[in-house]
């Protein structure tokens, strides 16, 4: 699936250096991820039906990266 962060997907106050750094660490753990605001869309055959778990486990990888980088960037 591709996803898309915007720095209002990090909550008020995020910067676009902060979301880029996101969308990095995503990417490193294998996640298809892009800057900007869109919806998150399947990309293969195999992700049909299967959306919500996979946006499940991008939730989860989503929500610790970003509360390392707000304990990182602060």
């Amino acid at each position: 699936m591709k996803f898309f962060i915007a720095e209002q997907n990090l909550g008020s106050g995020a910067t676009k250096e902060q979301a880029e750094k996101v969308i990095e660490l995503l990417k490193k753990k294998g996640w298809d991820v892009a800057y900007g605001i869109g919806k998150n869309v399947a990309t293969e055959v195999s992700e049909f039906g299967q959306e919500e778990k996979i946006q499940d486990r991008f939730a989860d990888d989503f929500m610790a990266i970003a509360t390392l980088v707000e304990e990182q960037t602060g």
